[in-house]
């Protein structure tokens, strides 16, 4: 899964830039309601975003490793 979204990240790489700045963003307005209006449900927005963090980060490195030019 981690080779496969690697060489779609290499083919299209608007859409990635989409999907992380996407994913940062509703990071941030989770964080911001969570500290301001104390809302707990945005717990779990936080934890699956921070769980998908390392997937993006291996799928950096395999493409660095292996797909650079």
């Amino acid at each position: 899964m981690i080779v496969g979204y690697a060489k779609f990240s290499k083919r299209h790489p608007y859409f990635h830039i989409v999907l992380i700045s996407s994913l940062t963003l509703i990071f941030l307005i989770s964080a911001f309601i969570l500290i301001e209006y104390e809302t707990v449900e945005l717990v779990a927005v936080i934890v699956f975003i921070g769980s998908s963090l390392p997937f993006f980060a291996k799928a950096s490195k395999y493409k660095q490793q292996y797909l650079s030019d």
